[in-house]
């Protein structure tokens, strides 16, 4: 039964981790010179994703078993695990990750500790921050998109430039934005199982505030291509997720996007990331 529904706990949320990397291997081809070696760490930083994902569907499958949809793709909703299981099971990863990251020194620490102490703070009761309206956007704000990228930032000792504001602000955008738009796509469960920023002050806000951040995530991005703060390099991963961008305002206020469309696109950009990444190991513009 098990091993039946270990992809679900393989693969689910592969678009969100899998956005981790790209995030990560940005950084290293923004601060060149590009170092193969170094491609662990967008690895590592992506995996704890997938750790925070895994934990959120663990909480998560109670609310989750409730609709078939969701159901069906939560692993802890098909494998339930008793709550020694689960400490067992997570704690000894997040140990393996403190000792991993404990090799970077302090900053190290500070960094997988941050990580954790945020995946559960998000998830787990007694917190639970993705329950209490605005605190859930805030979390999404901070650790989503633009933790990885500070992470690997301070991990390598970067320097910081104007560029990586530039990014920063596009990542904070875009994970609000995505974070808006899954709370509506779920709404109708939600409103029967849990409580988010949606559910306490409507669709038609959310959706409000979806078209306002998508719109500003558009401008923003583009005035920071015109200004040549972002190069032309990092263009294509802009183009590619614009469809996303542009289907949430010619759909209604409830309509989710296709998933399929969330995926392809996801592997449309690692491939061009790979490309990207093999251009600056082999010195190539």
């Amino acid at each position: 039964m098990v091993v039946k529904h270990l992809p679900k706990l393989i693969l689910n949320h592969v678009d969100a981790w899998g956005i981790t990397l790209i995030i990560g291997m940005v950084v290293l081809i923004i601060h060149p010179p590009f170092q193969l070696e170094l491609i662990g760490i967008p690895a590592i930083l992506a995996f704890c994703y997938w750790l925070g994902f895994a934990v959120n569907d663990y909480f998560d499958a109670p609310f989750d078993g409730q609709d078939a949809k969701k159901g069906r793709g939560n692993f802890f909703v098909h494998v339930p695990f008793t709550q020694l299981q689960a400490m067992l099971f997570f704690g000894a990863i997040s140990i393996g990750l403190i000792a991993l990251f404990a090799t970077f020194g302090l900053k190290g620490i500070i960094v997988v500790s941050s990580g954790l102490l945020a995946i559960w703070a998000y998830s787990a009761p007694p917190l639970r921050l993705k329950s209490r309206p605005v605190f859930d956007l805030v979390m999404h704000m901070i650790f989503v998109q633009s933790f990885p990228y500070l992470a690997c930032m301070v991990l390598l000792g970067l320097q910081w430039t104007r560029l990586d504001s530039a990014l920063l602000s596009v990542f904070i955008l875009t994970s609000l934005s995505a974070q808006l738009e899954q709370q509506i796509r779920d709404y109708a469960l939600d409103l029967e199982t849990d409580r988010n920023f949606t559910t306490t002050f409507g669709a038609p806000t959310s959706a409000f505030l979806l078209k306002l951040t998508s719109g500003t995530l558009v401008i923003l991005f583009t005035y920071y291509i015109v200004a040549r703060i972002i190069p032309t390099t990092l263009l294509p991963f802009g183009l590619l997720f614009l469809p996303m961008l542009l289907h949430r305002f010619f759909r209604g206020a409830l309509a989710a996007r296709p998933e399929t469309l969330g995926r392809a696109l996801l592997i449309a950009a690692l491939v061009y990331m790979g490309y990207v990444s093999t251009s600056g190991l082999l010195g190539l513009r």
